[in-house]
């Protein structure tokens, strides 16, 4: 009886066969995987980032704190991230294809801060700094700290300015002394030798004249 029942269940319940996952659709998968890319977007408003997820194929699906997240038409949103968070996405393949549940890669993603320095009436003058010509930032920078690098920028700006001018200025009659040396030597040399030998004739001369020689 029991045996009869057991065949009964078996027909009843329908047996699934999981198509062997192969080699060259393990290297599509992959190979589709490396065109995911990502943007990020700013809403002053809330202050927080929308991050997009793009290029991503059907037969993927990503994995973000525990939910899975199905791409439309490629792409995935996720919406309100913190500034400066860390985000970790997993990409994997879904049950539409034989090598379900196939891990493909991670992606890593750092979310910077929002610099609100930038384009402000306080970087007037100090465009060529990256905390003003930088609309986001790697690290979060507080009041003290944009007010401390325009005075170390200023602080370097001066003491260059104060070693290059008067080394220029002392160096001014040396290079003129150079350059007139460099243009009237040899005239000067020639004529030096000139009036000596025109010197020594003249003594010899006289030595001849005054001694009746």
């Amino acid at each position: 009886m029991k045996k009869k029942l057991l065949l009964i269940l078996l027909c009843i319940i329908p047996i699934y066969v999981n198509a062997e996952c192969s080699y060259s659709e393990k290297y599509e998968l992959n190979a589709l995987s490396s065109y995911i890319d990502y943007t990020y977007e700013y809403d002053e408003n809330t202050e927080l980032f929308n991050l997009k997820i793009i290029n991503i194929n059907e037969k993927m699906e990503l994995r973000y704190e525990n939910n899975i997240l199905k791409p439309n038409n490629g792409t995935v949103t996720i919406e309100k991230i913190e500034p400066g968070s860390n985000i970790k996405i997993g990409v994997y393949s879904t049950v539409e294809n034989d090598c379900y549940n196939e891990y493909l890669r991670v992606i890593y993603i750092s979310v910077p801060y929002f610099n609100r320095f930038y384009g402000s009436i306080l970087c007037k003058g100090y465009e060529e700094l990256n905390v003003c010509n930088s609309k986001f930032l790697d690290y979060q920078i507080s009041n003290k700290n944009f007010i401390t690098i325009l005075n170390k920028y200023e602080f370097t700006l001066n003491n260059e300015e104060d070693i290059i001018e008067p080394v220029t200025e002392e160096n001014k009659w040396y290079t003129s002394i150079i350059d007139f040396l460099q243009k009237y030597f040899f005239k000067i040399l020639t004529s030096i030798i000139s009036s000596i030998f025109s010197l020594s004739i003249f003594n010899i001369v006289y030595r001849k004249v005054k001694h009746k020689l």
